[in-house]
């Protein structure tokens, strides 16, 4: 990645990050600091330092504190002093979509509201704005109504396929053998982003924000095709790895319905984030490709793990 612009204006203010200390928001953290973002607060239910990602945020001085999303009296103590909020997820990554997610976001709303907060950046989904009939990205919609609804100002970061999903036990060791499965057609285009890239690019929406308040990005680093992918991990595995293309039918008959209608859009509408603006124009020098992911997060070595990432 580039480091031609200069990321380190101006003060923002104490940020608060919800949803950042498992799954796929841990290393949104890294994203932030490496733009020199160091005023974080991040909510836990639980301040426990033996969890990895909570030592790893105390030991960058990133500050913790107890709260729980259903809990607005807990939301208001984690809020004080807070001039700006990035909201990875109100719910955790799953298979089947939480409902809890979108009244979760009604005391998000609430609490930021009231604390007066100067900007507030989502990490919802891209194809949120296009009527996808998909589960899970028409609850990240719903999500952006209710928090500009109550008055906030906001900007949707509308995300593309996490690059750290092919990190996942359902994917790595099989591409490690050398075969990648997945459901997508071999030439049909993906758009990739690395949840690091999340916070870096919260962080620089932030510190110039009367340029993207009232903004909905649908956000990508790269976008390449299947067999593209492949060659991305013969290279950095040293051998060939060949792609398979699995039939999105097996989801149906696994009783997997959510996956199968997701794939089925991947397959047919899928993401459109204009990859070339981002990276030249948009954001440039803040965007990860997927051959620099995979250089990064040595993904090569066996022993690692989605949860080392």
């Amino acid at each position: 990645m580039s480091d031609s612009l200069d990321y380190t204006e101006p003060n923002i203010g104490k940020v608060l990050l919800i949803g950042v200390t498992g799954g796929t928001g841990k290393n949104v953290v890294k994203g932030f600091l490496e733009q020199r973002v160091t005023n974080l607060r991040a909510m836990t239910r639980k301040i426990d330092y033996n969890r990895p990602s909570l030592s790893k945020m105390n030991d960058a001085g990133v500050e913790l504190v107890e709260a729980n999303l259903d809990d607005a009296d807990s939301l208001t103590t984690a809020f004080a002093g807070i001039s700006a909020v990035y909201c990875h997820a109100t719910a955790p990554d799953a298979a089947k979509p939480d409902e809890r997610e979108v009244e979760r976001a009604k005391l998000v709303a609430l609490a930021a509201k009231k604390a007066n907060i100067k900007h507030l950046v989502y990490n919802s989904a891209g194809g949120a704005d296009r009527n996808s009939g998909i589960t899970r990205i028409e609850q990240k919609y719903k999500v952006e109504q209710i928090l500009k609804e109550a008055g906030n100002p906001t900007t949707m970061l509308r995300a593309c396929l996490f690059m750290e999903e092919f990190w996942k036990k359902y994917t790595r060791p099989s591409i490690l053998k050398g075969v990648f499965r997945f459901a997508i057609q071999p030439d049909k285009p993906i758009h990739l982003i690395t949840t690091k890239d999340m916070g870096g690019v919260a962080a620089y929406v932030m510190k110039h924000r009367e340029k993207y308040i009232g903004q909905e990005i649908e956000l990508a680093g790269d976008v390449l095709t299947p067999k593209q992918m492949a060659e991305e991990f013969s290279r950095v595995q040293g051998f060939p790895v060949v792609y398979k293309e699995t039939s999105p039918w097996i989801f149906l008959l696994l009783l997997r319905l959510e996956l199968f209608n997701l794939i089925q859009w991947y397959r047919t509408s899928g993401y459109q984030a204009d990859v070339r603006h981002l990276r030249e124009e948009e954001f440039p020098g803040l965007l990860t490709t997927f051959s620099e992911f995979l250089e990064e997060t040595n993904w090569a070595e066996k022993e690692l793990t989605y949860d080392l990432l």
